[in-house]
This record gives C-alpha cells, structure tokens and sequence, in this order.
C-alpha cells in the first residue's frame, strides 16, 4: 500500500480540478493524499509540511507561473527532483516544448485523463527508483567508511592499487616499509616497493594477473624498503574498488626466510587452497569431524566422497606440470558446480573430497555419478589440445557407528584406491572389512590414555581472542584443551579424543579439568589487574550434571572470582536434544553471574525459537557461515539477519573462523559484536593478545 500512496500537490483555483484528479488515481489503485493551492506562499507552506510526490501545474495560472513553480520547488527540496506536470484545462493544444523548458518533466490535459494517468505513473515511479537508488548510495558510503575504519586498524598490510599506482595504504602497510604518512605513497608506482633484481618477475606476474578473471593470486618476491632495506615477503592480489573506481587490493604478508615453520603456519592460516580455490585440507578435516559428531548424535547420515582424475600423469607428462594445474583448476569448478547445496568440496591433493549430507548408499552412489558426468564433460583447451578426462569415486558413508576422523579418511583412500585398481570411471563404496578397529576398540583405547592423561596431567590449554568489532577492549579467550601424547609429548587435538570421552563418560572429568586450571588462570591475570573474560566449551554429558552449578559457585566465593568472568558454551545441537537441561543450565549460570554461549547457532530452521526457552549473553554463529561468506549475498543476508535479531533481544552475536579482512569488513557492517579466527590469532598456549589494536 505505501508504494501506491502519492503525496499529490494540485496547483490549481478549481476545486473540481483536483477531485477529478483524486478520483482518477484511486480508480487505479492510488492513495493520492492531495493539497490544492493556488500562489507561491501556498506552494512554500505545503512544502513545509510534507514532502510531495508529484506537482500537477494547471497552464494559466494567475498568481504563479509554471517556471515559478519549479524555481520554488529546486530552492525548497534539498536536491529532491519533486516532478512538475503540466496540464492544460481544456485539453486545447499548446507547446510540451516550451512547457519543460519552464521546468515541467511533460505536458498534458486534464481533458485526457487516461494520458495524464500513464505520465503520473511514469514520474512517481522515476521518483521512487531515485530515491531508493540515493538511499542505496547513502548505505553503500556507510559500509565503505565502515570499511576503511577496518582497513586503517588491520594488523595486515594492505594497499590498493590503480594502473599499478597506490591510492591508498593502512598504517601497517606504512609501518612495514618504513614510512610515516600515506602521502609518500600516493602515486608511487608499486614496483618501487620490490627489490630491483625481482621487478622483471613481479611485473610478468602482474601483467598475466590482470589478463585473467576476477580472482586472488598470492606472490612471493623480496621487496624494499625506501632505504634499500630488502625482506622476503607474499603479495596477494584481489579485485577491490575504492570510491567507485576498480582497483587492486594488495595485501602483504612478511615472511622469515629462514623460518620453515614460520611459513608452514601462515600456509595453515588460509582455509582455501591457493590452486583451486576450494577449501584445503585443513577446513575439510574440520567439517569432517562436526559431520561425523552430528551423525553420532542420529541428527543425519552423510558419505564422504573421495575424487581422483584418470591418468593425471599422462595428462601431466604430455601438457607438462603448469599446464597440468589448469586441468586441476577447472575440474575444481565443474565438480563445484555439480556439489549439491550446502554440501562441502575441498582439495586434498592430489584427490578432491566431497562432504555430502543426507545420504545413503544408493543416494551416494548416485550422486558420485553426476559428479563423474561434469568431470566427463569437461574440456579444456591447452594449446592446440583439447584434454578430457573421467574421474574415479570412493564411497564411505558416516552414520551413527562411524569412527574417528583419521580412521573414515583411511577407508575413504581404501576404497578410492580399489575403484582405480578397477579401470578408470569407477565408483567403490566401503565396506567394512571384518576385523577392523570397532567403535568399542576404539573406546577401549581411549578410555585408558584419557584416564593416565587426567592422572599425570597430560592436559594443556590453548587460548584464542575473541575481539569486539565496536571498541569494547576487555580481555576474551575462548578456551580449547589439547592432549599431549606419553611418548613424544606431541599435542592431540580435541576432535581426536573428545568424541570418545563423551561416549565413554570421561567428558565431564576433562571439562572439571579444564574449568580447574581456568579459575587458575582467572586468578592470576585478576592479580594483574586484567579483566578478562574466558568462554568454556561444555560437553553435553556436563549440561546433565546436577552438581555443576553448585560446585562453579563454590569456586566463585571461595575464591573471590570476579562476576561474568566465567562463561560457558553450548552447542545449539545439544541444547536442542537435552532442552531442559540447557535451560536449567541458563538459568543457574544467571544467578551465579556466569555468561552463557549458545555455539553453532544459525544452522537450523528457526534458531531463535530456542531463545524463547533458553537465556543466552552470547550467540556463536555456525562456522559453515563464514566458508563463502564474502562471495554468497544469500549468506551475508541471513548472518546480517542473525545480528539484528539477536541485537534486538539483547543478545551478542560473534563470529568466528572469520579468515581474512573482507569477511571482517562485512561482519562489521552487519553489526557483528565479536569477532574469531586464524586471521587474528589461531589458539595457542599464551594470552598475549593486543586487544585494544582493533577498538573503536
């Protein structure tokens, strides 16, 4: 109905004129609210008052002419460009021409009704886009202040490039070179910022960047300071724009050379693989282990395809390895186009793996056929050759009695390994072989390194940041605990073990651990005069613990801990299947002064139901948001949505696994409270983040 409605002005000395008018619109559907006036004070206080749409101007006007009309109106409006139709009173023919020299956007009859509707019609709607098109413009400036307030407080050097000259740097691009103030930068040619024996490499680089499609490429080069100064570091390129205008955003990374695991860590940083674009490695065993976590608790069955080209190494050996790569990169894209939605395709080299939720054997297996039809109907030009190819699947299939991780991505390489034994464009589904490592086996095992763990003290903390978008610099640490082996004293990870502890009832002895030695921690950074705040992840075992509550406030008083110091997470998968324990839990947590996180939150159909039962300070929202968030509009509009419903209940919303500065960018402007991820810091053993580096 709002887009119906016309604020109408009439300037006309009929009364008749104007109902006539009234009467016309609404017949069409229109709320025509209308002001009839006949001289230019009239016009000035109508104005005034309310805005108008559209102004009618009756030809032969005694006290205002058509050309004092539209001067008032340009004077009046503040940039609004209100249209002025012309309208003769007898339908007599006179000069349209004239008429909008005057100013009028036309001219018509109130004897031709039908005429003057259509042109209406046409004004209100030019109007309407106008305005929404500056509200657009108003928004989009917003977001870009938004944007470079980030982008000055980014730990990352970042510039952007036009036509190979800098237009704009960060402070932490600044600092990187040596230099004090962004005018010595604007309108330096980037090459000056590489050492002069690498310009050759860096500008054919450059050159083939700029002849391929929109995409991020990384390069490592050395570079130099103003000084001569020179240091090893990685260039990464991606199409950005600034005040309108294309450009290059170019983020500089600067490495010890002499540091493998230096390098071995900003490699592990990145969820993407630099090849192909798809998730790498590391993000696919992430979502492995929530996969086969969900599927234990009978939320879903899943499979796990395991993808591997046909002859490769014939391919390779004939286009050689570089050419090589582009059959790599476009299988990725066809095999990308062909994953069904919301399923998850990573590269895994040299084999491509799919995570496909919602399968059984026979819908796996068919599955696994459209993805070898997109493999077989590719075709890429190399040369003068055209390569094809057919691809080989194997099949495992994760339900309620799947294993550990490392053990489903074993019988993922099996089976993989027996379809290409078999010829070429084949499909092996695993089964399980008698005699394999049970469940129960595996529990065995666990439950006696878990119980020597907890008796020796074989447990470690790890600590990652979580930061406030909005200048809130109080100390946060999510907490994650990680075990050391007997032998070698190397780190198992959580995924590893956790699964195991909840099935054979030592979870909520490591989470008493875990809470322990926080409270140690709490106690001794208070000392320090710190306000911090720790965010605890608890099993679903410990929800059901009755003694929880009482034996956390015992803590709380016997040790003076400061109030909201303590808080503790949930996943919202568990707080869906053990609701009432979940509200108990909220409920408790309040009154002792204890936060509480509702983790993974957003994946279901209708998160915010379970707010009505549950009282939550936080929301973690699910980590799949944060996989395409800066290329998928429909997943920024459901995590901006997310923000401002919780923002609305008052409740704070954090991100976390944000992976670079344009996830960050975006969170910021959707009003995202907090902020995690490898980007700003990954876990480790010391609290020594800088919280104040991205405040305000």
């Amino acid at each position: 109905m709002e887009d119906k409605t016309i604020n109408l002005v009439v300037i006309d000395d009929s009364f008749d004129t104007e109902e006539k008018v009234v009467s016309t619109l609404r017949n069409e559907g229109y709320a025509a609210r209308s002001s009839r006036v006949e001289d230019e004070e009239d016009l000035c206080e109508i104005i005034a008052k309310k805005e108008p749409d559209l102004v009618l101007y009756t030809k032969g006007m005694e006290f205002i002419s058509l050309k004092d009309t539209c001067d008032c109106l340009k004077k009046h409006m503040n940039g609004t460009p209100v249209p002025v139709i012309a309208v003769e009173k007898n339908g007599t023919e006179s000069s349209t021409v004239e008429a909008m020299r005057d100013g009028a956007v036309d001219l018509s009859s109130y004897g031709n009704m039908e005429h003057l509707r259509m042109v209406i019609d046409r004004e209100v709607n030019a109007l309407r886009n106008w305005r929404q098109m500056n509200k657009l413009e108003t928004s989009m400036k917003e977001s870009e202040r938004r944007c470079s307030s980030l982008l000055d407080s980014s730990r990352d050097a970042i510039a952007y490039v036009h036509e190979g000259m800098h237009v704009y740097s960060n402070a932490s691009y600044l600092e990187l070179f040596g230099l004090e103030e962004s005018d010595e930068l604007e309108g330096m040619p980037i090459l000056d910022m590489v050492a002069p024996d690498n310009r050759d490499d860096f500008k054919s680089f450059l050159r083939d960047y700029l002849q391929k499609d929109a995409t991020t490429e990384a390069h490592k080069t050395h570079l130099q300071k103003p000084d001569g100064t020179q240091f090893e570091g990685e260039m990464e390129f991606s199409p950005a724009s600034i005040e309108g205008e294309p450009c290059i955003q170019v983020i500089i990374r600067k490495e010890d050379v002499d540091s493998e695991a230096m390098q071995e860590k900003l490699k592990e940083l990145s969820q993407k693989d630099q090849l192909t674009g798809l998730y790498n490695r590391q993000y696919c065993l992430d979502v492995l282990e929530n996969t086969i976590s969900k599927c234990e608790d009978e939320e879903m069955k899943a499979a796990l395809m395991e993808v591997q080209l046909d002859n490769f190494e014939d391919i390779k050996n004939n286009v050689g390895a570089i050419q090589a790569d582009t059959v790599i990169k476009e299988a990725a894209k066809v095999l990308q186009g062909a994953t069904h939605k919301g399923d998850v395709v990573s590269y895994m080299h040299p084999s491509f793996t799919v995570i496909a939720y919602k399968q059984d054997e026979d819908s796996a297996y068919d599955y696994a056929r459209e993805l070898q039809n997109a493999v077989m109907d590719l075709v890429v030009n190399i040369g003068d050759e055209k390569i094809n190819t057919t691809c080989c699947i194997g099949i495992t299939l994760i339900d309620k009695t799947s294993p550990e991780v490392s053990e489903v991505l074993r019988r993922a390489d099996k089976v993989l390994d027996e379809a290409a034994d078999a010829g070429t464009n084949q499909i092996k589904t695993y089964v399980p072989e008698k005699g394999e490592l049970t469940r129960k086996e595996v529990d065995t095992r666990f439950r006696d390194q878990l119980t020597q763990a907890l008796k020796d003290d074989q447990f470690v903390l790890h600590y990652q940041p979580i930061i406030s978008l909005h200048g809130d610099t109080d100390e946060r640490y999510e907490v994650f605990v990680r075990m050391l082996t007997e032998e070698s004293n190397e780190l198992i990870m959580p995924q590893d073990f956790l699964p195991a502890a909840e099935r054979i009832g030592m979870a909520i002895a490591i989470d008493r651990w875990v809470l322990y030695r926080v409270i140690q921690d709490l106690i001794k950074r208070t000392s320090e005069g710190k306000t911090t705040r720790f965010f605890i992840k608890l099993s679903a075992a410990s929800i059901k613990d009755e003694t929880l509550i009482e034996w956390i406030e015992f803590q709380i008083k016997d040790k003076d801990l400061p109030e909201n110091a303590l808080v503790f997470e949930v996943k919202e998968s568990v707080a869906v299947t053990n609701l009432k324990n979940a509200k108990d839990l909220a409920q408790g947590l309040k009154k002792i002064k204890c936060g509480f996180v509702l983790d993974d939150f957003g994946s279901g159909t209708n998160p915010f139901q379970l707010l009505e039962h549950i009282e939550v300070d936080y929301i973690r929202l699910d980590k799949t948001f944060m996989g395409d968030l800066t290329e998928n509009a429909q997943t920024q509009e459901t995590v901006q949505k997310l923000a401002e419903q919780a923002s609305e209940l008052g409740k704070f919303t954090i991100a976390q696994f944000v992976k670079d500065a344009n996830s960050l960018s975006l969170l910021w402007g959707m009003g995202v409270n907090f902020i995690q991820g490898h980007f700003l810091q990954e876990p480790q053993a010391e609290m020594n983040y800088d919280f104040t580096d991205i405040a305000g």
